[in-house]
């Protein structure tokens, strides 16, 4: 009789765990959804996260706010980190939020199914909002699909010092200037010899120094051969400046590896066209006189309307095991919290707000060489991808590096060059 009834309660214990558990639908791990008192970990895929101040501080500010969610970043070293990805996922590692550099090596991520399509996750999340992203949400989709949400965003501007335009007695660059003036500009602005020389202006060796003047008011498409030769104009005006010694030679600064945010920190140039990643540098190094930014040059002369350039988009690993999870971190990072961190640092998020707006017109106010109304730059029309999204982006973005550098280097003509761009890029579409 002891036997049995002890039987019977071992039974009826065993009934009451499986009752609590059926109701508590099941471990979180389990699930795939966090809650309980079970933590979930997420693996996040990403570069730079060692020597990135505001990487830790989002993920802090993730963690505090879902504390049954812990974030394992996992590391890449920056230069192969496109390449490295790519070999992690064919290998179908299990991470569940991927960072991308950019739209081509979004696009060969998504064309090799390594990550997921976020519409479903979308659809359900009644507190996202596409609108705050200004436009980047659909430039992010691929064959109807959107893939990933903007971290960051940037706009490529002229960034300028104030004190050498100052003492040179000439008027700082102005939104809407044509290439014509801003060439002239340039030469205005260049001086000395030698080591002491000042350079006018100064074009870094990426493609995009060149082509992004015309694809900041869309004359210029990658993905639209009917456009290369729009290029020439743009080829043709920095080359003449080149001629001219108003900036540095593009074989020079390749050989030598020249990084352009020395040649503006050591005022060895009035003028340099970068991206609004560049607004943060100048806030930790450029301690030593003022500078100011405006709107990229074109051939209409067109103003500050449009913004162009690079985005880093987040996306949702396709062996992911934790996707909810993933999601909640992405709208988190890439949604207002995260994005007023990032404007804090002088990063500019992929999410836009009005706060996130004055946070940027508040940075004179701790950096005073820093120029004011910095949000007219953050805050436009329309926020233009440099390279949009199609599964032959990463082919053809190598195509374009590679006659961009025949032309800079003159082993062709703009118009060789440019001819030769349409022959291998059709050559790539037609596959």
């Amino acid at each position: 009789m002891k036997k049995r009834r002890l039987l019977s309660g071992l039974l009826a214990a065993v009934m009451a765990v499986g009752m609590i558990t059926g109701c508590s639908g099941g471990s979180s791990a389990s699930s795939g959804k966090s809650g309980g008192n079970e933590k979930v970990t997420i693996k996040v895929a990403l570069w730079d996260y060692s020597n990135t101040k505001y990487y830790k501080a989002i993920f802090d500010a993730f963690t505090a706010k879902y504390p049954d969610i812990t974030v394992e970043p996992v590391e890449f070293a920056a230069d192969e980190y496109d390449n490295t990805i790519t070999t992690q996922l064919g290998g179908k590692q299990d991470f569940d939020v991927v960072f991308t550099k950019g739209t081509p090596a979004l696009s060969a991520l998504i064309t090799q199914g390594h990550v997921l399509a976020l519409d479903d996750f979308m659809a359900k999340d009644t507190s996202f909002n596409k609108d705050n992203y200004l436009g980047l949400m659909d430039q992010l989709q691929m064959d109807g699909k959107t893939y990933a949400v903007p971290f960051r965003k940037d706009n490529n501007m002229i960034f300028y010092n104030k004190d050498l335009f100052d003492k040179a007695g000439v008027p700082y660059p102005e939104d809407g200037m044509t290439m014509k003036e801003y060439h002239e500009l340039a030469a205005k602005m260049t001086s000395g010899t030698g080591n002491d020389k000042v350079y006018g202006a100064h074009v870094h060796t990426w493609p995009s120094n060149v082509y992004n003047y015309a694809r900041r008011i869309e004359s210029f498409d990658q993905l639209n051969k009917d456009t290369y030769m729009n290029l020439k104009p743009y080829y043709e005006e920095i080359l003449a400046m080149q001629d001219e010694g108003l900036v540095q030679d593009y074989g020079a600064l390749k050989s030598s590896n020249i990084h352009y945010s020395g040649v503006f920190y050591n005022q060895q140039a009035a003028m340099l066209q970068i991206g609004t990643w560049y607004i943060n540098m100048c806030l930790e190094n450029v301690k030593d006189f003022k500078w100011g930014c405006c709107s990229i040059p074109n051939e209409e002369g067109i103003g500050n309307t449009n913004a162009v350039g690079g985005v880093t988009p987040i996306a949702i690993g396709a062996y992911a095991k934790h996707p909810e999870e993933a999601w909640k971190f992405i709208t988190t990072v890439c949604g207002e919290e995260g994005a007023e961190l990032l404007a804090n640092s002088g990063i500019v998020p992929g999410y836009n707000s009005e706060k996130i707006n004055a946070i940027f017109d508040a940075i004179p106010e701790k950096y005073p060489n820093a120029p004011e109304k910095l949000s007219k730059y953050i805050n436009v029309g329309k926020y233009v991808i440099e390279q949009r999204m199609d599964k032959h982006t990463k082919d053809i973005d190598n195509i374009i590096t590679e006659q961009h550098s025949a032309i800079m280097t003159k082993s062709v003509t703009v118009d060789e060059g440019l001819k030769k761009l349409i022959e291998r890029v059709s050559e790539v579409q037609a596959q």
